[in-house]
């Protein structure tokens, strides 16, 4: 008989019981993870982790009846606690250095390093920073899109933005998290003057591509083309919209 892997338990410290919903949630759908307990203030957590005794601790450090995670923490550690013990904040710069030396695992920002927390909290790799497409693979990949969107009347827009060359790699790291599975991004043109170029795929989502461009790097131009209207080839769309986004053609 196969044994079954016992789930590493913890208990999660937070005030705001909507962020804490949120953790919840999202703690639940990771396999081998159980929250055994939950607090919102320095009494309350302390008590609880004295009790429990879990394998991990994922700490606020701005807690109910103005108390402190970073209390919290020197006391566990004061107390012999050995387990991990992760703090999540929005205040990641101003904290991290007091908080890793007071004894953490690990410190990080709750609005974008979840994912890399529980990486952390389950032991598995670092998964590199998606890269975008080469204007090989990109073409490529654009060609065969074409190809059967043309069969099967599947809908394709070509986004091409340009913009300071500096700006452009971080984007596009950002802009290939919120790809909806099948869409592309990838590089256009010579290295010295490419072009990022996100490709959609049955779907026309320009409006939110704009609003994500103008929180991200407002100083970048959009141009479009879709398939068939403006032209019936990968080569044909990517020039298009790049003309467009240069301003050398009308939107």
């Amino acid at each position: 008989m196969q044994a079954t892997a016992i789930p590493m338990t913890i208990v999660l410290v937070e005030d705001s019981l909507t962020i804490r919903r949120q953790l919840l949630q999202r703690l639940d759908s990771v396999p081998g993870l159980r929250v055994v307990g939950e607090a919102a203030d320095e009494s309350t957590a302390l008590t609880l982790i004295g009790h429990l005794r879990p394998d991990a601790v994922l700490l606020d450090l701005s807690l109910a009846q103005g108390g402190s995670g970073l209390a919290v923490l020197k006391a566990l550690r004061k107390q012999g606690y050995a387990g991990q013990v992760h703090v999540l904040s929005h205040q990641t710069d101003a904290y991290r250095a007091g908080v890793l030396a007071a004894g953490a695992n690990g410190f990080f920002d709750k609005a974008e390093e979840l994912d890399v927390m529980l990486r952390h909290l389950t032991g598995q790799p670092e998964v590199p920073a998606p890269e975008p497409l080469s204007p090989a693979a990109l073409r490529e990949r654009l060609d065969q899109t074409v190809k059967l969107a043309m069969r099967d009347g599947s809908e394709v827009v070509v986004h091409v933005i340009a913009g300071p060359h500096a700006s452009l790699p971080p984007l596009a790291a950002q802009l290939i998290v919120g790809l909806e599975h099948g869409d592309l991004v990838g590089w256009s043109g010579a290295p010295g003057d490419a072009q990022l170029c996100v490709v959609q795929i049955d779907s026309d989502d320009t409006p939110t591509l704009r609003e994500r461009l103008d929180a991200l790097a407002p100083d970048t131009r959009l141009g479009q083309a879709r398939l068939p209207d403006d032209a019936l080839s990968a080569g044909g769309l990517v020039a298009v919209a790049e003309l467009r986004a240069l301003g050398k053609l009308p939107s």
